[in-house]
């Protein structure tokens, strides 16, 4: 008997990239992937913001401004979707760009670059 190569159509999972041939011929998907077990194994990832993309942003949102600019302020002006800013994110964006945040007389927290 001669080898002769086969195709067989399989699944590949979009969370954790394994791939898998289905136990049955039937046409129903599977339900969840079998190594990670997530149930959206079919559908991808949602892009979300990214760090970098969210750094730079803000950074050029506040060399504009002279006076600094409060949360609310850089959210509307930069359309960002998050009602908070990450604490990990500003924390490292103190770190990287000199973002500074100070407590007005006022009590109101303006953001600035150093």
């Amino acid at each position: 008997m001669a080898k002769v190569p086969i195709t067989v159509m399989g699944y590949q999972c979009e969370r954790c990239q394994h791939e898998w041939i289905p136990r049955s011929e039937a046409d129903a998907e599977p339900r969840v992937c079998p190594r990670c077990k997530s149930p959206y194994w079919n559908r991808p990832r949602q892009d979300t913001t990214k760090y970098e993309q969210f750094r730079d942003t803000i950074s050029a949102i506040l060399r504009k401004s002279a006076d600094g600019l409060t949360w609310t302020e850089i959210r509307t002006q930069a359309s960002l979707v998050q009602k908070f800013p990450n604490n990990v994110w500003v924390h490292r964006m103190e770190n990287e760009i000199g973002l500074r945040r100070d407590r007005g007389a006022d009590g109101i927290l303006r953001w600035h670059l150093s």
